[in-house]
């Protein structure tokens, strides 16, 4: 698969990226990972993208879909490790 065009539709469409990384993370280093996951799952998806809705809103729904499944793993951890540290505590 050719990269080209892939890394232009990254280039000239980074905004929608860095907006969700905004809202779903607090620290810089956070978001940084999240942009980075997003851009991968946007390779991913890149040569099944038929073109039927605009490259902004495929982009948009991706980086959303990719921003909450992160969101929700980073918080079951954290509610794991929160669960063991009162486990601890009670023993």
């Amino acid at each position: 698969m050719d990269e080209q065009p892939f890394l232009v539709l990254i280039q000239e469409h980074q905004g929608i990226i860095h907006k969700i990384c905004r809202l779903y993370r607090d620290s810089k280093e956070d978001r940084e990972d999240l942009f980075q996951e997003i851009t991968y799952q946007l390779w991913k998806s890149f040569p099944s993208f038929k073109r039927e809705a605009k490259v902004s809103t495929w982009m948009y729904r991706i980086a959303l879909n990719t921003a909450i499944a992160s969101f929700r793993k980073k918080d079951l951890m954290l509610n794991i490790i929160k669960c063991c540290r009162i486990c601890l505590m009670t023993r």
